[in-house]
């Protein structure tokens, strides 16, 4: 692990949490603000705080994309980019088989975060160089750590996928392809043992099953953990009033299919996400009698790769970065497919049913807090290809597509609001700061 000192206040940062002198100031840390979709996740939960008048939310970010005044990029520019080359440079070296954040350099952020004296300080997804272990012993605030991933929890990697070292001391590392007890994630373990260890933390998972995943571990078992999922912009993410066709004109998709919608960062290349499972399912779905009339849509970029021929007839859209186009695409299918194996939350479902779109996933990972079996989608056994094409057969023959949409809407409406989602998040900080006493107690001086 490589230090960087930077503690001397040359590069102030704006004070951003200064509205309301009685508001709870609340600076979020995140690697970028709408570059993927944790950052989305975390860039949504800080607009839905800003709407609330005894809130003030900003964000410190490594890459910042938005041009909202109230987050910003982590300053010097150079350290940044320096952490984020030697993540890659270790990462290179390691060579792991999944996404793996080394942690490799340390940057003293806790010097900027310390000068915006903020009430409370919410962690998100901290990966490509931006937070190491040892920048938390740093914070002054009380910490909550949204957990949109297993990093937090693990010697490296983002998905355990079917490892249980996690719940040990990691080494012996198959995302690393390691077969010695003391290699890089135990390291890294280690050095997040001792960071993690004596630092208050209140722990936020997105899903009953992440928060499950946190509390097998090593690292975060015994810790307060709650679950609050995401919200979404239903002004956004909501049906059409535009007819089927016009929709599916406008994204040069047919009006006389029935269109089964499928999207993820890397759809082909991320085994996590389920295309094989949705492969094998669209195999069987072609022996249907109407399967001429059936056809794939994937969205998400294809990172080069040239796809592959599909039993059904298959659209491969690339990415859709615009909400209000993305939307549309939900609005546009009969149904959309999140077969994910492993997922923190599920935003792709939350955000097809906003739209009225029933879901099929599978059981046993966070979509499936957000799809009631039967009632507006469908919950397949957790890998089972044939189950998910029964699932997306239900869909397609349900005699009242009508009440699958209604009960979709009326989960979103009930669950993943911006009133709802900052409402809890309110009350949880206003709890971690009674709990420290930290509005009588904090330090006032910058450092």
């Amino acid at each position: 692990m490589i230090g960087i000192d930077d503690s001397s206040p040359r590069h102030p940062l704006p004070r951003l949490l200064h509205h309301n002198p009685h508001a709870m100031k609340v600076l979020h840390l995140s690697s970028s603000d709408l570059g993927g979709g944790a950052a989305r996740g975390a860039y949504w939960l800080h607009q839905a705080l800003q709407s609330r008048a005894d809130t003030d939310s900003a964000m410190l970010v490594q890459s910042k994309v938005s041009d909202d005044p109230e987050v910003t990029e982590y300053r010097p520019a150079l350290a940044s980019r320096l952490a984020r080359k030697t993540e890659q440079l270790v990462r290179d070296r390691l060579r792991p088989s999944r996404y793996f954040s080394p942690a490799a350099l340390r940057l003293p952020i806790h010097h900027q975060i310390n000068a915006l004296q903020p009430d409370v300080v919410n962690l998100h997804w901290v990966g490509d160089g931006f937070l190491s272990p040892e920048s938390l012993t740093g914070i002054r605030a009380p910490l909550v750590w949204t957990l949109r991933d297993q990093w937090p929890m693990t010697g490296g990697c983002h998905y355990a996928q079917d490892c249980g070292r996690f719940e040990a001391e990691c080494g012996n590392c198959p995302a690393l392809n390691s077969r010695h007890p003391d290699d890089y994630s135990r390291r890294l373990h280690r050095r997040k043992s001792r960071a993690w260890d004596g630092h208050p933390m209140t722990l936020v998972a997105l899903s009953h099953w992440l928060a499950d995943q946190a509390r097998r571990s090593s690292l975060l078992g015994g810790r307060r953990t709650v679950v609050i999922p995401n919200a979404l912009d239903t002004t956004v993410f909501q049906p059409s009033d535009q007819g089927t066709a016009h929709l599916r004109a406008r994204l040069g998709l047919p009006a006389d299919r029935r269109l089964i919608l499928f999207g993820a960062m890397d759809p082909l290349n991320d085994r996590r996400k389920g295309f094989g499972e949705l492969r094998r399912s669209a195999e069987l779905l072609a022996q249907r009698p109407d399967a001429t009339s059936l056809e794939l849509v994937v969205f998400g970029p294809l990172h080069g790769q040239t796809p592959p021929t599909m039993p059904l007839r298959t659209h491969f859209l690339g990415p859709v970065d615009d909400d209000r186009a993305l939307a549309s695409l939900y609005a546009g299918a009969d149904l959309t497919v999140m077969p994910s194996l492993e997922e923190a939350f599920g935003k792709v479902a939350m955000e097809s049913m906003a739209c009225g779109t029933p879901v099929v996933c599978f059981d046993g990972s966070g979509p499936a807090d957000i799809v009631d079996h039967r009632v507006n989608g469908y919950l397949a056994r957790l890998g089972d290809a044939a189950d998910l094409a029964a699932g997306i057969a239900f869909l397609l023959d349900h005699p009242q597509p009508r009440a699958l949409m209604g009960a979709a809407l009326d989960k979103v409406a009930a669950h993943y609001t911006y009133e709802r989602q900052a409402q809890m998040y309110s009350d949880l900080y206003a709890r971690v700061l009674e709990e420290a006493k930290w509005l009588e107690l904090r330090p006032r001086a910058s450092s």
